[in-house]
């Protein structure tokens, strides 16, 4: 027999007492509104994040392009953005100018391990931490991400990027749980 509110396996009928259906649908919606919001991100924050062995503060110190990156609320979002990463400096400090002006100006500390923690009130965090995840030898290239998965770059020395580097950098994002999907070029 099915009916509503039944189920049949293997021959046998259940029906739900009577009366709890509405109760057990109330208690339901009310477990499920408890559950946590879904991160927000474009990584899988189940898969673990890392850094390069071949971030060394020099390699990385200096001018970077953006030319992929993921859009965030926390960052300058702009056409042709330029990274002045002062790794060595006494006081280290990242510049980010937005078509040649300063868009962001803040301290950092660098890990030799290739974490960068930005002296910002939106993004002193382990979550929000820089991770170097990827330079290729010469140090032409880079990829960025955050533990959280809610920023992600590719950057890059000048704006020519060869194709074999482009598509090492997002297998690095790929292997480090983000959707590559959600990439934009940024124009230089």
């Amino acid at each position: 027999m099915s009916g509503a509110g039944t189920s049949e396996a293997a021959g046998v009928s259940v029906r739900p007492p009577a009366g709890r259906s509405p109760l057990i649908a109330l208690v339901c919606v009310a477990v499920a509104a408890c559950a946590p919001a879904p991160e927000p991100g474009y990584r899988d924050t189940a898969v673990p994040i890392s850094a390069t062995t071949r971030f060394s503060p020099a390699a990385f110190a200096g001018e970077w392009l953006v030319v992929e990156a993921f859009p965030t609320a926390f960052f300058p979002q702009c056409a042709s953005q330029h990274w002045d990463a002062m790794t060595e400096a006494e006081s280290p400090r990242l510049v980010v100018r937005c078509d040649g002006q300063p868009a962001f100006d803040v301290p950092m500390t660098v890990d030799p391990r290739g974490v960068l923690r930005l002296g910002s009130s939106d993004l002193d965090s382990d979550s929000r931490a820089l991770w170097v995840m990827w330079m290729d030898e010469e140090a032409r290239t880079a990829v960025i991400g955050t533990p959280s998965g809610e920023m992600g770059w590719i950057l890059n020395r000048g704006p020519d990027l060869r194709a074999d580097r482009r598509a090492a950098a997002r297998q690095i994002m790929a292997f480090n749980g983000y959707d590559v999907a959600g990439l934009q070029e940024v124009a230089p």
